[in-house]
């Protein structure tokens, strides 16, 4: 909680270096996230990794919805940009057939992201940002094998592991001609070995602007983060479809 409170009190002041005179502009979206789960995690030291699998419709059919919220504030060109996630995932898989063992593993993870953003191109009813900051990680994941033989069988694994990243991208949106329709959506990566070796992150939705101040989106979000600390591994994508509800004030 310490990183994270130091990760968001850095984030908030970085608009107060713009000089830039209006009044500002917030939106709030908070998102029903059906994410699915597929890679590899560790186990025991020693011990190969393990694949977790829960595709995005497993996640839809099972009602594993995962949470996001989104925060924008903006004056004139510069702004803050808040980006919360929850995500909540199960799975059971087979891992050797012959000796029936299997795998229960669950998947808990908190991802906080501030950034500030910088609107580079705003014509024709289009807004393209760029963003910059960090990304704070907290994985949590346990693992209950069940059958087999040998070193795995009847353990249950609990593996944590919290880290911070850079984190650059570009987002935008545009009118879908003279309709209140929208196409919104970004893209973002960071990482580069300081927490996680690599991590992206996409989404791209299609919105209904119902009033001045609310919107409804219907899309898609996929990351990938790719993390090893000594024994731990963390190699995993999550996707899934996304609901989301804008209001604007």
């Amino acid at each position: 909680m310490k990183k994270l409170f130091l990760l968001l009190i850095a984030a908030a002041a970085l608009p107060g270096m713009a000089k830039a005179e209006g009044d500002w502009n917030f939106a709030l979206t908070p998102y029903a996230w059906f994410a699915g789960v597929n890679g590899t995690a560790s186990t025991l030291p020693g011990a190969p990794v393990v694949p977790i699998e829960v595709t995005p419709s497993d996640a839809f059919n099972d009602s594993q919805v995962s949470a996001m919220l989104i925060f924008e504030a903006k004056q004139n060109r510069h702004g803050l940009l808040l980006d919360l996630i929850y995500t909540d995932s199960e799975s059971d898989t087979t891992l050797v057939d012959a000796i029936n063992l299997t795998l229960k593993s669950i998947s808990r993870n908190k991802i906080y992201s501030a950034a500030y953003e910088y609107e580079f191109y705003n014509q024709d009813r289009t807004v393209v940002d760029m963003f910059a900051g960090l990304r704070y990680w907290k994985v949590d994941t346990i693992m209950e094998f069940g059958g087999g033989l040998g070193l795995l069988n009847g353990q249950r694994i609990r593996s944590a592991e919290s880290w911070v990243d850079p984190l650059i991208g570009v987002k935008a949106r545009t009118a879908l001609g003279d309709s209140d329709f929208y196409a919104v959506g970004w893209l973002g990566g960071g990482g580069f070995g300081v927490g996680s070796d690599s991590f992206y992150d996409v989404s791209a939705n299609i919105g209904y602007q119902w009033t001045k101040s609310i919107g409804t989106t219907l899309g898609y979000r996929l990351f990938n983060v790719d993390y090893k600390n000594g024994s731990f591994i963390y190699d995993m994508q999550q996707e899934g479809w996304a609901l989301g509800l804008t209001w604007a004030f």
